[in-house]
Parts: C-alpha cells; sequence; structure tokens
C-alpha cells in the first residue's frame, strides 16, 4: 500500500469492486488482502515516525537531562541515609544532620544547574 492518500483510496476501491467482481465466497480473501496491506502501511509509518523520533533525539546533548535529573536524585537519596546516619552516630546533634542534608541539596542543585548548560 502506497503512503499517498489517494493510493490508498484506490487500493480500497479496487479491493471492493474484485469483491463484487468475484462474488461473496470471495469476500474473506480480499479483506484480507486489504487488510494485510492497511496493516504494512501501517507498520511503516510507525518505523518511520519512530526513526525519526530517535533521530531527533540523538541530535539532542547526548541523554534527556530528565533522565540525569532522575538518576542524580536517586543518587542523592540512596547517599542521603547513609551520610545521615554517619553523621548522627559520629557528631550526633540534629545540627550535623541538618548540616548533612544541607550538602546534598546544594549539591543536588549544582548538579542540576550545571545540566542546562
Amino acid at each position: 500500500m502506497t503512503n499517498h492518500p489517494r493510493g490508498n483510496k484506490d487500493e480500497i476501491a479496487a479491493a471492493l469492486r474484485a469483491s463484487r467482481e468475484l462474488g461473496p465466497e470471495y469476500d474473506d480473501a480480499i479483506s484480507a488482502s486489504l487488510v494485510e496491506r492497511v496493516d504494512d502501511a501501517i507498520e511503516e509509518r510507525v518505523a518511520h515516525h519512530v526513526a525519526r523520533q530517535v533521530g531527533a533525539q540523538e541530535t539532542r546533548k547526548g541523554v534527556a537531562p530528565n533522565t540525569v535529573r532522575m538518576v542524580l536524585a536517586l543518587v542523592c537519596l540512596g547517599i542521603s541515609i547513609p551520610i545521615t546516619a554517619i553523621a548522627a552516630a559520629v557528631a550526633g546533634g540534629a545540627g550535623s544532620i541538618l548540616m548533612v542534608w544541607l550538602g546534598l541539596i546544594g549539591f543536588y542543585l549544582v548538579a542540576v544547574a550545571g545540566l542546562r548548560r
């Protein structure tokens, strides 16, 4: 099936004419053939669209910034619990825990600001 809308209409019209000429006993075969051609055209268009989207993403700066931010956020969250426990055990008190969290937040903000450049 062609990608041109007029070609699609012509093929459908030809299939309908063939169905009328051949009779109802060939309806299943003609409809199966038409569905197969439509499926092929859809697959071709989807593959073209996906290839275009992938190409557009590759031309951007490497990995999408949202992905990098998410990974960075998960890393900060993952190290925050052990660092908080170490700070509480070694230095004790709420002040040391507050300093650890302010440092983690500062690290995250500086890293995210660096991604925007």
